[in-house]
């Protein structure tokens, strides 16, 4: 199943996923040995810049979302620091919906220190929250929870789940282990 949820729930069409899994495969999947963000260990690796640096390419996983976004019709477009906020720039120019960015650390300075959320809401609104690669989701789960806590709605939502968090995903990418490859 490519998409994380309920059988047949998936809006995004068949074709658009089998492009992404061989854009995933042929542009940023590397064959290794690495630890991933929240300290499980791979024999492989999306690197997802490799993806977001094409212009077109973002582009067309920024259209990706169109159905997801006519399906779940938020108010606004959330991203995480950092691979989120590049894909929620996108969609957010892609639809015309305005864009929030959640960060890590809340940021030290400026007009408003302490705080994790910058973009303009309102208590109540719809936000996609976006993130680029998930493994466990523990970041974007904590980003989801710092939006509730403003009076947000917020449907968290990834481009890629390595399977292991139970977060809708335009696709769902696992390898099977096997013998640690360097090349791509």
């Amino acid at each position: 199943m490519e998409h994380l949820g309920h059988p047949g729930e998936s809006v995004v069409p068949p074709g658009d996923i089998a492009w992404l899994r061989k854009t995933i495969v042929e542009r940023a999947l590397t064959r290794g040995d690495y630890q991933l963000s929240g300290g499980v260990r791979s024999d492989y690796y999306i690197d997802k810049f490799r993806l977001f640096s094409d212009p077109v390419v973002l582009r067309r996983i920024a259209r990706l979302f169109t159905p997801v976004i006519a399906h779940l019709r938020p108010d606004v477009i959330g991203g995480t620091e950092l691979g989120g906020v590049v894909i929620a720039t996108a969609v957010s120019q892609l639809t015309g919906l305005p864009m929030l960015a959640v960060r890590k650390q809340p940021k030290g300075y400026g007009a408003f220190p302490n705080e994790y959320v910058e973009g303009a809401y309102a208590p109540g609104q719809h936000v996609l929250l976006l993130e680029d690669v998930i493994t466990n989701a523990t970041e974007l789960i904590a980003a989801k929870a710092r939006l509730e806590a403003l009076g947000l709605q917020v449907t968290p939502y990834a481009v890629v789940s390595r399977g292991l968090a139970p977060i809708n995903a335009l696709i769902a990418f696992s390898l099977p282990r096997g013998d640690a490859k360097t090349e791509n």
